[in-house]
């Protein structure tokens, strides 16, 4: 018995992307919720640091658009 691979399509692979970036999205959003209730981080130093390091990587490296063109 011979066993077929089923082949994925970009709306398959689109779709299982956007799953994996909600679910980052929800850890990141639970875990700053944490920080922030135990006194360790606010919000404002959260999005100065990701800014920061947003700016810095942007001069510094291509993104995967950029890659895959």
């Amino acid at each position: 018995m011979s066993k077929t691979k089923k082949v994925k399509t970009d709306k398959d692979r689109i779709r299982e992307l956007s799953i994996e970036l909600d679910i980052m999205n929800h850890m990141l959003a639970a875990l700053v919720d944490v920080l922030e209730r135990k006194g360790i981080l606010t919000f404002e130093e959260w999005e100065r640091e990701i800014k920061s390091k947003v700016e810095a990587t942007a001069k510094t490296t291509r993104s995967f658009r950029e890659v895959e063109s």
